[in-house]
């Protein structure tokens, strides 16, 4: 036994070794050393300054399953303060595992928010692993489908350095990953023939995410056509599943955790269509590629895998195109990208439309969701020191037509199926298609630099003194609570200069399709004194874009730190001109938004807006 295991052992390392003796150390047209060592220590920089707040708290929390196994979700409710753990056991049992030498070394946090550096880099440590033997699976994939061995290495490269990856996985620093292993583990005990165990894997990558049974769903179908044989498998592919939820079923706190977590709110998204409401595209389109790949009959192997590998990329479009969904699972669907690519004859072509996807994606997720925060877990947070950026990604990438961007990344998932469909899979064998490295190298300097470069100019406004003096503006948006411009009503906010540079004032706007156009006037008085410091003209031409975060300040200017401020805006807009702001109530809004026309008396809320300057 001991034997066999060393002689693997020696085996995986002798291979790797061989792999790199036999590469030069530049070479332009082929996957080289430098390919390797650029992109680690690239992958490396983002390990360490990188992490988003998600994994922070399922790390922190995943410390009770060492004295609260049983009643882990009342535990964890009690913790938190009423924050609800909302996954299966399995997420947190792989950390409690995992995050067992930290206890024993008496790291274990104090609360759920506790930052620590430590922490977080262990934490993040545990996916970036399985994201690196995920890599290999994909490697083994590639020798089964006859790729060879060059083409497979520079396939499990591929994936390694896949953007949607890179982004997930080193700069969100999610954990999806699990699933996404078990997913691919599947699809290699699938082609192997092994179906008993591959509905197992499904099964384990279904406790992590609930997505992965459409993927096993579809894959089943393609292969086996008789009624038992599905239900026999989808029964094995269920015992993981069942194994956790059982036991927990009478928990009131894991009802409430993991049931009312709405996790299928993000597939309800209904659709009118002539006579027909309430149309579920997801499920629709799921169903149409179900029905698809259950009458599709396939007897040769080779086939077999250039169907799965299309309707799995089918399967991610009925997934990410009609749903919501969060940044981070686009892990989900980069291995069946990546050997579609590697299979197809336009593999260069999707590798290119993927950076329009990562850069239209980078620019929507910035609003709100995922930006320069990311760097408050890293190891720049002690240079940072929790405070607020004043300059922010969103502001640096300009473009803010959220319906485009929405196009853009919805046409490239489109593109994805209709191009990665099998008759486009003509690069078979070791083929490797012209000029592939380049795009992959480019699709990672992309993927990196458009996310890296405005976050380090955020990064250098913090270094360069710049400070927020109020921001609410990534609160919620109150439909029923915006102030509009009427020229019979000035707009009138307080604020207070926490320094002595006014750089930005930009105020969360309403506009409804349609509004008109109309002059407006931005004034800023000192409160004490009513001194006018800046006084601007204008037009309401630029705000085009309903929720977008606007600029009403066009230069700086200085102001007395420490002293009150009043922002006015007047207009001549008429009444119910369509053009407003959003505001919050007084709990979420620091100052006060003012009520001239009632002799001064103040309403108990706020503009939604975020005022930055100069210490």
């Amino acid at each position: 036994m001991n034997s066999r295991s060393d002689k693997k052992k020696s085996g995986f390392f002798a291979v790797r070794k061989a792999q790199w003796k036999s590469m030069k150390l530049w070479n332009g047209d082929e996957l080289c050393r430098l390919d390797w060592i650029l992109s680690l220590l690239i992958l490396a920089v983002l390990f360490v300054t990188c992490v988003h707040s998600d994994v922070k708290l399922t790390g922190n929390r995943s410390f009770l399953m060492y004295k609260h196994f049983a009643d882990f979700y009342e535990a964890s409710y009690r913790q938190s303060g009423g924050y609800w753990a909302n996954y299966l056991p399995s997420t947190f049992i792989a950390y409690a595992i995992w995050n067992l030498p930290l206890y024993l070394t008496g790291h274990a946090p104090e609360a759920i928010l506790t930052n620590s550096f430590v922490n977080m880099m262990w934490y993040k440590f545990l996916p970036v692993v399985l994201y690196f033997v995920t890599a290999q699976l994909m490697y083994r994939i590639g020798m089964k489908l006859g790729f060879g061995e060059k083409k497979s290495l520079l396939c499990k490269f591929a994936f390694l350095v896949f953007p949607m990856g890179v982004f997930s996985q080193f700069i969100f620093s999610q954990y999806d990953i699990f699933t996404v292993f078990f997913m691919v583990l599947g699809l290699y005990l699938y082609l192997e023939g092994k179906i008993w165990q591959f509905a197992l894997a499904f099964g384990m990558a279904a406790t992590f995410k609930y997505h992965a049974v459409l993927y096993f769903l579809v894959l089943i179908l393609l292969r086996e056509k008789k009624i038992r044989n599905l239900l026999r498998y989808a029964m094995i592919m269920a015992i993981p599943l069942m194994v956790e939820i059982l036991p927990n079923l009478g928990s009131e706190a894991f009802r409430r955790n993991v049931f009312g977590f709405g996790a299928l709110d993000y597939v309800k998204k209904p659709f009118a269509l002539g006579f027909f409401s309430g149309i579920n595209l997801l499920a629709a389109v799921a169903a149409f590629v179900f029905v698809w790949a259950y009458q599709k009959k396939v007897e040769e192997e080779e086939a077999l895998a250039s169907w799965a590998i299309f309707f799995c990329v089918a399967v991610s479009f009925s997934i990410f195109g009609f749903s919501t969904w969060n940044p981070q699972w686009i892990l989900l669907m980069a291995p069946f990208l990546v050997l579609n690519i590697f299979m197809n004859q336009n593999g260069n072509l999707l590798l290119m439309i993927t950076n329009i996807f990562m850069v239209a994606m980078y620019i929507f997720c910035s609003q709100s969701m995922v930006d320069e925060r990311v760097l408050n877990g890293g190891i720049l947070k002690y240079l940072l020191k929790d405070r607020t950026f004043a300059v922010r990604m969103w502001d640096l990438y300009r473009f803010h037509d959220q319906e485009l961007l929405c196009t853009a990344m919805w046409i490239v998932l489109l593109l994805y199926v209709v191009f990665g469909h099998p008759r486009y899979h003509k690069n078979k064998g070791s083929v490797i298609s012209k000029g592939l490295i380049w795009q992959i190298r480019t699709a990672f300097v992309i993927g990196v630099a458009a996310f890296v470069v405005p976050m380090s100019v955020c990064a250098a406004g913090v270094f360069q003194g710049k400070v927020v003096f109020t921001d609410n503006s990534r609160q919620n948006m109150e439909m029923d609570n915006i102030v509009m411009l009427n020229n019979d009503c000035p707009i009138v906010q307080e604020f207070k200069a926490d320094g002595k540079e006014l750089s930005n004032i930009k105020i969360r706007t309403y506009v409804e399709s349609g509004a008109g156009l109309y002059n407006m006037k931005v004034t800023i008085r000192e409160e004490e004194s009513g001194e006018v410091i800046y006084e601007s003209e204008g037009d309401t031409y630029n705000l085009t874009e309903n929720t977008g975060l606007y600029s009403y300040l066009r230069h700086s200017v200085e102001v007395g730190p420490g002293k009150i401020y009043q922002l006015e805006i007047t207009s001549d807009a008429p009444e119910n001109s369509g053009i407003g702001f959003y505001c919050l109530d007084q709990k979420k809004g620091k100052e006060l938004l003012l009520s001239p026309q009632e002799d001064g008396m103040e309403e108990k809320r706020s503009l939604q807006m975020c005022i930055t300057g100069v210490e």
